[in-house]
């Protein structure tokens, strides 16, 4: 499987399980410690944060900051606490598992019994999708809550711009969606550009030194295009749901309405510290190819500011009024009205 851009939390929730865990002695949590240094110098995307970060769990180390850790979940959380105030980067994040220290490796059944938990998982949230609708005047509402495989959820998503290819215009609903993997995000813009490839994003690895580009491909079904699109926004948007917002706001092919994002554009995998310790580790960046850099710390800003929770409704004016603006005169009554229905 290709790389994700940005992990997402719903992702793991059904993969890792978090068992309470025994008391820590002094070498076990040294040996955590001495793991999570190593994986940083080798492979963090950055080197002289990885360097300072390193340095400075040492310097807690050796100083005892440590030494009145109970158990396993404060360890990982207070060195999670300590990474992000020096890299500043929320996707660096540690956890414990009780059973996977505990288990042997996993057999090819037992591989499979975890995929088809995940699969359920991913079934009773319709795969990321968790919302579809028409609202009123004709434009196609999409609630997008993660981004899996492109060949688990694909098939889904098609179904769903199939089902919005007559709206006159789209709004993407983004407020809840914190990431997933960088296919399903290429897939999904795809339909909103012509068959001409447009290039989307850039994923540079510093341990590959290794740039992997994102363009538009072709997607199954009509494409939605010369028609408005507003993506929704809030600070619980993060990683790869910042992706698509910032893409389409930088080809200047959606409007992003709501308030600032999580600022997350690394991208990295899950390691395994051993013991029952592991770490999210960025170890790539995105770079857009229109303005060279990327959302990481300061988020996607929105071109219309306003609360989270308003969004909706502000869009959904905003998309009716220009879909008024380039209406005959007298096919404007049937937008109108439903523009006067949400004023109320």
């Amino acid at each position: 499987m290709k790389p994700f851009i940005f992990l997402i939390a719903w992702f793991f929730s059904t993969l890792i399980s978090f068992g309470q865990g025994a008391g820590l002695a002094g070498r076990d949590k040294d040996r955590v410690v001495d793991s999570l240094t190593k994986k940083l110098y080798d492979n963090y995307i950055f080197a002289d944060v990885a360097q300072a970060a390193g340095q400075h769990l040492r310097k807690l180390q050796k100083t005892g900051s440590y030494k009145n850790v109970g158990n396993p979940q404060q360890l990982a959380a207070l060195l999670t606490n300590e990474l992000r105030g020096v890299a500043h980067d929320k996707h660096l994040n540690l956890w414990y598992s009780k059973e996977k220290a505990a288990a042997a490796p996993m057999d090819p059944a037992a591989a499979a019994a975890q995929e088809a938990a995940f699969m359920r998982h991913m079934q009773r949230m319709n795969l990321g999708f968790p919302k579809l609708d028409i609202l009123e005047g004709n434009v196609g509402y999409f609630k997008i809550d993660g981004f899996g495989p492109v060949n688990k959820v694909g098939e889904t998503c098609t179904g769903a711009m199939l089902f919005l290819a007559n709206t006159d215009a789209l709004i993407l609903d983004l407020r809840g969606n914190q990431g997933g993997e960088p296919e399903m995000v290429q897939y999904l813009a795809s339909y909103f550009f012509d068959t001409v490839p447009v290039h989307l994003n850039d994923l540079y690895y510093r341990n590959k030194n290794k740039t992997d580009a994102y363009w538009t491909i072709p997607v199954k079904g009509s494409r939605y295009l010369n028609k408005p699109i507003y993506l929704l926004t809030s600070s619980a948007t993060f990683s790869a749901g910042e992706e698509l917002a910032y893409d389409l706001q930088t080809q200047k092919r959606g409007t992003v309405v709501g308030a600032t994002t999580g600022g997350g554009a690394n991208d990295g995998v899950v390691m395994d510290l051993g013991d029952g310790f592991f770490v999210y580790m960025p170890e790539g960046r995105a770079i857009n190819p229109i303005t060279k850099t990327n959302w990481e710390g300061t988020g996607v800003q929105p071109d219309v500011a306003v609360p989270a929770e308003t969004a909706l409704a502000a869009a959904h004016k905003m998309a009716l009024k220009a879909i008024i603006d380039k209406t005959p005169e007298k096919e404007k009554q049937f937008y109108t009205k439903a523009l006067e229905t949400i004023k109320k």
